[in-house]
């Protein structure tokens, strides 16, 4: 259930800040998907040190969970960033 609300808050994020863009151009909307990647990876790191410090995880076993944490809501971002880059 947590790696959901994870899930769906990146991917709300990740709208959000995309539609705040919308009008600004493709430039802005380039970096504020670069600007996502680096800020939904720190939020997966913590996690994953949480997970390790706290829940008793081991760095193998929570690994897989960051991953899947930080890769569904970064690949669309990475995207959008790939194709708004060079505008």
């Amino acid at each position: 259930m947590r790696v959901a609300v994870f899930l769906v808050a990146g991917f709300v994020l990740l709208f959000l800040l995309l539609l705040a863009t919308q009008k600004a151009g493709r430039r802005s909307a380039a970096r504020v998907s670069l600007v996502f990647i680096v800020i939904w990876l720190l939020v997966a790191a913590a996690n994953m040190w949480y997970g390790v410090t706290q829940a008793g995880d081991s760095v193998l076993g929570a690994l897989p969970v960051a991953l899947l944490i930080f890769l569904p809501p970064a690949l669309p971002a990475a995207v959008v960033w790939t194709k708004n880059r060079r505008a």
